[in-house]
């Protein structure tokens, strides 16, 4: 130490010093204690070819030399990443890897410098396989590498020991990481390490470098990049809605109520993170009830063909029936309203209390998922199943074995020709909020009842007429009256039952919208006077919603009448053209 001080102390215009060490040599470990870098390795001209180290300590205050490249930019946020991320970087992709990979991503290539400190090198030549040292030296080179001042560091760096353990060598190393970045001008330090990030306060107020997580710091940028991020898709009113994740949810995603069997809250939290990470690529989604995460998935937006869903949960400590339920369903009309015809959820990510309901909605378990066609046309079986042998081969082989009605089901909103009957169905605004509008719900103060609006089969009560026409299995076509003026969706209508208001009642009671207040009226408040039960189930919203006067006109083409006041049997022209007006295929 004494000689190399000498050295420093004597120079005058020279700017380094440099040596070469053989690496197998005992004072191979003296040199970075001693201020130096390890550069480059090359073999030496022993017998056995043990490498040569060349060490450099840099002694100028500047970066002539090329060296150290100094300096932040204006246009783009420079920040430091530690070790970790750096080597993540070259790893195979897994959920861990994949949190430090999303800083790599192609939507942050205008806004954000990845920046290393010399650090680094030290941490590098730790490895004992020269294969892999000589490849992150490589790596490295291609990295900006921060100028920082010496005496500067010296400072912040017995300033962090004031605050962070600096026993360890990798201890002194992330010190030395932090001071370096400190005493440079970046001013943003990754890194995943959780002992240095709760620290991240004191780091700040010790040196001016804010610390971030991965996560943390890519969610602030798409957040900047895309508003869509911060915005919510309300479901009804005030209480229920989506909204995309951020970095600040990530511990609520990760508590043991979301967890599936056997797996630890670190492996659920990485898993969460590392789809966070990839916002272009990978939409996560939170389904709140009031402040509460009752809810929520990954779509993979990366293909045009499936809607993928790799992660899927729903809170235990809540409704899990009607969340569930209301989760699938929601997937599948948000796949049906993107014209893609088919949706898998994977096995592995997906929580195993979701089994049963993806069953029982018409989804095909496979080796490693679960899928369910909803093709939103019209045509004749054979065309319908050479889609779905395109879609899905295991699909096809299921789905070939099922009778037209069965089929329709399995793939609603299909509508197969010459198949079940249809009807045009009126209902009133206030029943369709609560029942199948969800569009209307959304956008009201207080929206729909979220018990019955979350179903995925549900009851309209109307008064007993054309009952012997209003049969199932059938399809129905939802006319909103009054104000609205517009078939909105379809379902299929299961059974039509008529009996007593108080018999209904109380078979459906958590059915439906309307309160026993509401049947007494329906009835005329005469309780032994019949009326209907209708119903229904995989209702799906049109694409776009036909107007009353786009109605009138094609029933005038076809020349038939028009009433709105009851339900009507309608054709199957003039179904097909209702729901390809419904269902534009571009």
């Amino acid at each position: 130490r004494m000689l190399v001080d000498t050295l420093k102390a004597s120079a005058t215009t020279q700017k380094l010093i440099k040596l070469r060490c053989r690496r197998d040599f005992p004072a191979h470990s003296m040199w970075g204690k001693l201020g130096f870098i390890p550069l480059e390795e090359r073999p030496g001209r022993s017998e056995a070819g043990h490498p040569l180290t060349l060490w450099c300590c840099n002694l100028a205050q500047d970066d002539e030399l090329g060296l150290w490249q100094a300096g932040a930019s204006e246009d783009t946020l420079d920040v430091v990443i530690d070790a970790q991320i750096f080597f993540d970087f070259d790893e195979p992709d897994a959920p861990n890897t994949l949190i430090s990979k999303g800083l790599q991503n192609d939507f942050l290539v205008d806004s954000l410098n990845l920046w290393i400190t010399d650090e680094l090198y030290l941490e590098i030549d730790r490895n004992n396989y020269p294969e892999k040292r000589q490849r992150s030296l490589d790596r490295a080179n291609g990295f900006y590498r921060v100028h920082y001042d010496q005496l500067q560091f010296q400072g912040f760096r017995k300033a962090l020991k004031s605050v962070l353990p600096y026993s360890s060598r990798s201890e002194k190393s992330d010190i030395h990481h932090l001071a370096k970045t400190a005493a440079s001008g970046v001013k943003v330090f990754v890194t995943k390490d959780e002992g240095i990030l709760k620290f991240a306060k004191d780091i700040s107020e010790l040196c001016g470098v804010d610390v971030l997580h991965p996560v943390a710091l890519i969610s602030s940028l798409y957040e900047e990049t895309d508003n869509r991020l911060i915005g919510t898709a309300r479901v009804s009113g005030l209480q229920l809605c989506w909204r995309q994740a951020s970095s600040s949810d990530i511990d609520s995603l990760s508590d043991i109520n979301f967890q599936k069997t056997g797996e630890s809250k670190g492996k659920l939290r990485e898993l969460v993170m590392s789809f966070v990470v990839d916002p272009i690529t990978y939409k996560t989604e939170l389904l709140f009830s009031g402040e509460n995460i009752v809810a929520f998935r990954v779509i993979d937006r990366s293909k045009s063909d499936f809607l993928r869903v790799p992660l899927a949960r729903v809170n235990l400590s809540d409704d899990v029936q009607l969340y569930s339920v209301f989760l699938i369903a929601d997937t599948l009309s948000s796949a049906v309203s993107e014209c893609i015809e088919a949706v898998e959820f994977y096995c592995e990510g997906t929580a195993s209390t979701l089994d049963s309901f993806l069953i029982s909605m018409g989804f095909i378990r496979t080796v490693n998922s679960f899928i369910r066609i909803s093709i939103a046309d019209v045509c004749n079986r054979n065309s319908a199943l050479r889609r779905i042998r395109n879609i899905s081969p295991e699909a096809a082989e299921t789905l070939n074995c099922q009778d037209d009605a069965s089929l329709e089901r399995a793939c609603a909103p299909l509508i197969l020709q010459k198949s079940l009957p249809c009807f045009l169905v009126p209902i009133r605004p206030s029943y369709a909020m609560g029942l199948i509008d969800r569009e209307q719900s959304a956008e009201d103060l207080f929206g729909g009842d979220p018990t019955v609006l979350l179903r995925w089969d549900n009851i309209y009560y109307r008064a007993k007429n054309r009952h012997r026409m209003l049969t199932g299995p059938a399809r129905i076509l939802w006319y909103v009256s009054e104000n609205i003026g517009e078939v909105i969706a379809i379902s299929h209508l299961d059974e039509v039952e008529c009996g007593l208001p108080k018999d209904l009642f109380r078979k459906y009671r958590k059915f439906g919208i309307l309160e026993w207040r509401n049947i007494y009226e329906l009835c005329g408040k005469d309780i032994n006077v019949e009326i209907m039960a209708i119903k229904f189930s995989l209702t799906f919203s049109f694409r776009h919603r036909v107007s009353l006067k786009e109605l009138r006109s094609i029933f005038s083409e076809e020349d038939i009448g028009l009433s709105l006041q009851a339900p009507l049997r309608l054709p199957e022209s003039v179904t097909t053209r209702i729901f390809e007006l419904a269902f534009p295929q571009s």
